[in-house]
């Protein structure tokens, strides 16, 4: 009896021995546990804390190119390829945090929504969208589709283009814009687009608040052979090399400078630039955040945020 109360008593031990590591195991579960997830929450934090702190290194870039663009209206009021606006902002370091940049000229490219003019399709400004795209080659036709895709009516603007009914019988069911464009993006919906050939757009195109010229001194050679019609691609290039080295004092300057009997589209040849896109990144650590902005520069220089996104 004696021994079967002393192999009881040690059974029980053994399971109150088994029982107390059980628990000691599952404090230092749960200790770790708790130990974890509160390094996780730190690290959140300090992520949450780096990327508000990087998003203000970009604001900073932004100020940096409306006092360079302001002090560039003070100096010229024409814009070209050489000026400081225009060179690449040499990685610097801010608070911390490796910032480079760019600013580039909008007003150097097509803005689409001159293909609208009060609702209806702008033949003069199609036709200069059709040549851009054929010195891109990219199917002109395209040029078309984007139109109808803005207009406000829902007239085909060729024999086999794409408007309200043409969207209605796709899958999902789509309905044209029917109105000017707030982002390129947008155009990743419009019949033929995909995204090859809308990174191929990219470079040349813009959409911007209401109607715009080119500016000649900053245009690429495809935009230059598409504001002047009859103008080749070879002699656009060739003029392109030297604006580069000479840029262009006024539009007389560049009329000048074209074949004989060419002439850029009325009304869209500028020298003056009203539109900048800046183009900002910010590195540090785990840390690496870009911005695009949008900034408008009136006649006095005064310069103001039109939109602003994550790069």
């Amino acid at each position: 009896m004696i021994s079967g109360r002393l192999a009881s008593g040690q059974h029980q031990s053994g399971m109150a021995i088994v029982l107390a590591m059980l628990v000691l195991a599952l404090a230092a579960i749960a200790a770790s546990g708790f130990v974890f997830r509160a390094a996780m929450e730190w690290r959140k934090f300090e992520n949450a804390s780096s990327l508000g702190q990087a998003r203000w290194v970009l604001r900073a870039a932004e100020k940096w190119a409306g006092a360079v663009l302001r002090d560039d209206a003070r100096q010229s009021s024409v814009d070209h390829r050489g000026e400081l606006w225009a060179r690449e902002l040499p990685a610097v370091d801010s608070e911390g945090y490796a910032l480079s940049g760019r600013v580039e000229d909008m007003d150097g490219r097509f803005n689409l929504n001159n293909l609208i003019r009060e609702g209806v399709t702008d033949p003069a400004q199609l036709a200069l969208f059709r040549r851009l795209l054929g010195a891109l080659d990219v199917p002109e036709a395209l040029a078309e589709d984007i139109a109808d895709w803005l207009d406000a009516d829902n007239r085909v603007s060729g024999s086999d283009n794409a408007e309200t009914a043409l969207y209605a019988a796709q899958s999902p069911i789509l309905a044209p814009a029917n109105r000017p464009l707030a982002s390129p993006d947008e155009l990743i919906r419009v019949r033929g687009m995909n995204r090859a050939l809308l990174d191929r757009l990219r470079p040349y195109i813009a959409v911007l608040p209401g109607f715009n010229g080119i500016n000649v001194n900053t245009a690429s050679a495809e935009t230059l052979a598409a504001l002047v019609d009859g103008l080749t691609l070879e002699q656009a290039y060739t003029l392109a090399a030297r604006r580069d080295r000479v840029y262009f004092r006024d539009i007389e300057d560049f009329r000048q400078a074209l074949p004989p009997g060419l002439s850029p589209l009325a009304g869209m040849g500028l020298t003056t630039s009203r539109y900048f896109l800046v183009l900002a990144r910010a590195r540090h650590d785990r840390v690496n955040v870009g911005s695009r902005a949008l900034l408008s520069r009136d006649t006095n220089g005064t310069t103001a945020l039109i939109w602003r996104a994550s790069l």
